[in-house]
């Protein structure tokens, strides 16, 4: 330190003290006397080097990837130094773990191994495959094996592989639904039938035998079940199984909690106003406060729908742009700057998550919402209703990219009756 201000190690007269001994930078944290960014290419070299000390040829890209931008540097040591999937990586350049989605899925850490798989698809190591499709076939196939009545086990097999897992887009990244939710619901779906299933069998019954009265005498008693039965029974009908029907599908309603217009308001100007809360959520919850869209269709926003210019920002929901309000186009303008900076290479999400190449959970994005007292959800039919009475159905469904059904459902809700809008457009 000068009467001027901070100075270097080598201008004050302590020569390399303090200083990184590959780069002589002062200013990063160091480690023994390397900084992260000199001391991280050893450190990955020796991740995926094998039995011969040799790089492995297929955990290549890996290593290419992680060391592409010197300014993660930090971040990136901390996952190799610390994390359990940086010895699985060590375990695949020996030889001791096959380089697959299938041989990550088998790991018993799940949050861990979510990251990890989408980082070795990021990164060209394996194909690009939905990883919550792996993880439930690797579920499935453990699940099944310990199932003792092998006419029950074909059963559940055959629906899983033509009913359930089919339900899983093939890249889970490009995704519009969250995946993750979608693996937790297939499989308390499956042990939902399965239990259905012994149930009958401990009666002495089959479902070719059972009777419409006990099966629905069992909907009843098993209140959690019913929904996840209702596929079940449709897909055994197709296939000549049964003769059992099942409706028990949850009645959904596009609103039935809404909060008051000046609170809706008071939230809006909360959010273009807190600085303290990370911009992530403040534009994903304006578009939900302003426009009424879900949290899920807010994460899947891709920078390919903004259209941005000198002076505005336009967002593609539906067919036709949206112009953005002023006090949000300097919003978004700084959302963007800041993914840059934290940026780990390139991304197509307005809302990228922090695993690689997918976007931000609706978790996330509602959470610091709601620890601050904004119910985005109710908010959101707020929007609805008010956007639904202003107007008509079809160009609501078009501006937002919903379903026309929707809309209508909407505009019931609003009060207003559109009967008369084309005899009006026609008369314009």
């Amino acid at each position: 330190m000068s009467e001027d201000g901070p100075i270097c190690g080598e201008c004050a007269g302590v020569g390399k003290s303090g200083c990184c001994h590959g780069c002589g930078g002062d200013q990063q944290k160091l480690h023994g006397v390397y900084c992260a960014k000199c001391l991280l290419p050893d450190k990955v070299r020796g991740l995926i080097t094998d039995q011969n000390g040799q790089p492995h040829p297929k955990l290549k890209p890996l290593e290419t990837y992680l060391l592409r931008e010197d300014g993660n540097a930090q971040t990136i040591l901390t996952w190799v130094l610390r994390s359990p999937m940086a010895v699985v990586v060590k375990a695949m350049a020996t030889g001791n773990t096959a380089i697959s989605l299938r041989a990550v899925a088998e790991l018993p850490n799940a949050r861990a191994t979510g990251y990890f798989a989408a980082l070795l698809m990021e990164a060209g190591v394996v194909p690009v495959d939905n990883f919550d499709r792996v993880r439930l076939e690797v579920w499935q196939r453990q699940f099944f094996a310990s199932l003792t009545k092998p006419d029950e086990r074909s059963l559940l097999q055959r629906y899983a592989a033509w009913a359930v897992n089919p339900q899983f887009s093939n890249e889970a990244h490009l995704s519009k639904t969250d995946e993750s939710s979608r693996y937790r619901q297939s499989k308390a779906h499956l042990i939902a039938v399965t239990e259905f299933l012994q149930h009958l069998d401990s009666l002495g019954l089959s479902l070719e035998s059972t009777p419409q009265r006990l099966f629905d005498n069992y909907v009843v008693t098993h209140r959690r079940g019913r929904a996840a039965l209702t596929p079940f029974i449709r897909w055994a009908r197709n296939q000549r199984l049964t003769r059992l029907r099942s409706e028990y599908l949850p009645q959904r309603s596009p609103g039935v909690t809404a909060v008051s217009e000046d609170q809706r308001w008071e939230w809006v100007k909360y959010l273009l106003n807190a600085d303290d809360l990370g911009f992530a959520a403040r534009v994903g919850g304006l578009l939900m406060l302003l426009y009424g869209i879900t949290a899920t269709r807010v994460v899947t926003i891709q920078l390919d729908d903004l259209d941005i210019d000198s002076d505005t920002i336009r967002i593609s929901l539906g067919s036709d742009p949206i112009e953005l309000p002023e006090a949000m186009t300097s919003l978004v303008r700084q959302l963007l700057d800041s993914a840059r900076r934290a940026s780990t290479g390139e991304h197509i999400w307005l809302f990228a998550g922090r695993k690689p190449g997918r976007h931000l959970t609706t978790a996330a994005m509602t959470e610091p919402l709601r620890r601050r007292g904004i119910n985005s959800r109710a908010g959101r039919s707020t929007a609805m209703i008010n956007l639904a009475r202003d107007i008509p159905p079809a160009v609501l469904a078009s501006l937002l990219g919903i379903s026309i059904h929707t809309a209508t459902r909407w505009s019931a809700l609003s009060s207003r009756d559109w009967v008369d809008y084309p005899r009006i457009r026609l008369a314009e």
